[in-house]
């Protein structure tokens, strides 16, 4: 089959590669390269990268919708358009490109989840799984039928970890949906719009620790932002200390909210509005990242003091 693919980032991945190895003509658009790192050199997207290992080049669309856009997808003669992580919206000009449609890769159990950020959210929430969707793209962000699901447990992992998982699984489910259109067994399930929940792109602050919190919500805050936009607390002196690994444990009451109670090779206990939080793994503003043990033993955090907000 003749395969568009539009993607950009790094979770599109191994859904080309599975592509690839089942034999489908691959055709790739991505976004441009944008000015990365200290010296602002254009640097091409994760997926671009990842072609040239195959020999494939990929096409830097501004805008797969505008005059120009339209030209190199109806170029590539599609039989399917699949988007994965490509972060442009896609008209009705693309989504009727291919006779065969236009599907979605999407990270979470729809509907359940829509929008940005969706496995950040489900890890923030405490839902014990999540998972992956294959969708038809509709006009609405994320709401087209769905093709095709995956389930896993949420367990102890952090953003970061599911992005890798539901990157490969979201690859296995795609070529096991391309099969089932071909043989004509697949089934649409439509969304329940009255379970639909909103996933909001992350900033900066939602890394930032609220100690008055339950330790339990504290550390799914923590795992949902690891490895980005990253964890934080402030020290006395008002620089950052990033939380990079850590767990809830159990405190009696009386240490106020951010109070440190013990600081050790073990790791550094942080009373929480209930129970406390034990951070094994921490760096400090332009410092490296290192074991609670090692910073100890550079850096002194008395027990009584403070973390902030």
């Amino acid at each position: 089959m003749r395969v568009t693919l539009l993607a950009s980032a790094a979770f599109a991945c191994p859904s080309l590669d599975a592509l690839l190895s089942e034999g489908h003509e691959v055709a790739l658009g991505t976004q441009p390269a944008r000015p990365a790192g200290r010296g602002r050199e254009p640097r091409m997207t994760d997926v671009a990268s990842h072609a040239e290992a195959f020999g494939l080049e990929a096409a830097e669309l501004q805008d797969i919708n505008n005059p120009d856009g339209l030209a190199w997808l109806t170029g590539t003669q599609p039989d399917l358009v699949v988007v994965v992580a490509f972060g442009q919206k896609l008209g009705p000009a693309v989504r009727a490109a291919g006779p065969w449609g236009c599907i979605n890769i999407h990270p979470s159990l729809l509907p359940r989840w829509r929008g940005a950020a969706p496995i950040q959210a489900a890890v923030m929430a405490g839902d014990e799984c999540t998972g992956v969707c294959i969708i038809e793209v509709a006009e609405r962000m994320d709401a087209g039928d769905v093709l095709a699901v995956s389930t896993t447990p949420v367990e102890r992992k952090t953003a970061g970890d599911l992005l890798g998982e539901l990157a490969t699984e979201g690859a296995r489910l795609l070529t096991q949906t391309i099969d089932q259109m071909a043989s004509g067994e697949l089934t649409r399930v439509r969304q329940d719009e009255s379970a639909v929940t909103r996933a909001k792109k992350l900033v900066r602050d939602d890394g930032r620790v609220r100690w008055e919190q339950e330790n339990r919500e504290i550390d799914q805050r923590i795992r949902a932002v690891t490895p980005t936009p990253g964890a934080f607390a402030l020290l006395e002196d008002g620089s950052s200390l990033r939380i990079l690994v850590g767990e809830p444990v159990p405190c009696a009451r009386g240490p106020l909210p951010g109070e440190i109670i013990q600081a050790g090779p073990e790791g550094i206990h942080v009373a929480c509005g209930r129970g406390a939080y034990l951070i094994s793994r921490l760096q400090r503003a332009g410092g490296k990242p290192m074991d609670a043990g090692a910073f100890l033993r550079g850096f002194s955090l008395a027990e009584g003091s403070r973390l902030g907000p």
